[in-house]
């Protein structure tokens, strides 16, 4: 990032500008004079700080000796003094200076948490359409959470939902509290119930009769196929895993093989995966 996109040297002229900005980004007002070298290091501390947290706040530099009216309009008596202003209001002030760690404590009260940060990542990339970016995004934005935030998880599922990977979506969304399941929670469900029936195809509903008269692990390979390439991946591991349980090298291995090309397929990222990875571990050790 670019200097100038999180240092701002406030004048008279910029004022009413700056404090706008506040509403869309916390700030750090440090007043400072020139010559003064705690004042000066200060600053420069804080102009570090923003550029580690790659402008998660805007610092505002205060020059007290050139911006009197300003220094007048929040009464400094010393330098430095520190504000703090977080949507669009200040939150915390101080005079002098602070060790750094306990600098890095106030800077805390302003700084979007962990998860926010994944998750507006995660927002530039579903603007572009990116989901094999934004998926891991929300799920560790969704996972710092401690999972309890809905707003984070009904973007989760509606990514999948956008890649038809509907049981994922559903993973999740059932998830989601009671108390939180308002008209969006809805309206994702009802995609996904259209997606299901969509992807309920001729070929899967004559393999799933064929199965049904032969439970045969051929036929079930063949399902498994069917089911996968409909996005119905839970169900398709959820098959072959019942014949692996009973004999991992069933059909000479090839239920294994196609149990395991579905995992990679489906990849990381999807909830399915670690749930039926744990499964076949579990026949493995």
């Amino acid at each position: 990032m670019n200097n100038k996109d999180y240092l701002i040297d406030i004048t008279e002229q910029n004022f009413n500008e700056v404090l706008q900005l506040s509403q869309q980004s916390p700030l750090v007002f440090s007043f400072y004079m020139p010559g003064d070298a705690a004042s000066e290091n200060f600053t420069a501390l804080l102009a570090r700080l923003a550029e580690q947290h790659n402008g998660a706040f805007v610092l505002v530099k205060v020059n007290c000796e050139q911006q009197q009216t300003i220094v007048r309009q929040f009464q400094i008596q010393a330098v430095p003094t520190t504000y703090l202003f977080k949507d669009g209001a200040p939150i915390d002030a101080f005079p002098g200076v602070l060790p750094e760690e306990e600098l890095k404590t106030r800077l805390a009260l302003i700084l979007p948490r962990e998860e926010e940060i994944k998750f507006n990542q995660a927002l530039d990339y579903l603007q572009a359409e990116d989901y094999d970016h934004a998926l891991p995004l929300l799920k560790e934005a969704w996972s710092l959470s401690d999972r309890k935030n809905s707003e984070i998880a009904l973007l989760y599922a509606e990514t999948y939902i956008a890649i038809k990977n509907t049981e994922a979506a559903q993973e999740i969304l059932n998830q989601i509290p009671i108390q939180d399941r308002d008209s969006r929670w809805q309206g994702l469900q009802a995609q996904i119930e259209l997606l299901i029936q969509a992807a309920d195809t001729p070929e899967i509903q004559q393999l799933q009769q064929d199965f049904s008269r032969n439970p045969s692990p051929e036929i079930a390979l063949k399902l498994a196929l069917q089911l996968h390439q409909a996005g119905r991946n839970e169900e398709a591991l959820a098959l072959l895993f019942g014949f692996l349980k009973q004999d991992l090298n069933v059909a000479n291995g090839e239920l294994k093989q196609q149990y395991l090309s579905i995992l990679a397929a489906i990849g990381n990222s999807d909830p399915v995966t670690n749930k039926y990875r744990r499964l076949l571990y579990s026949l493995l050790y």
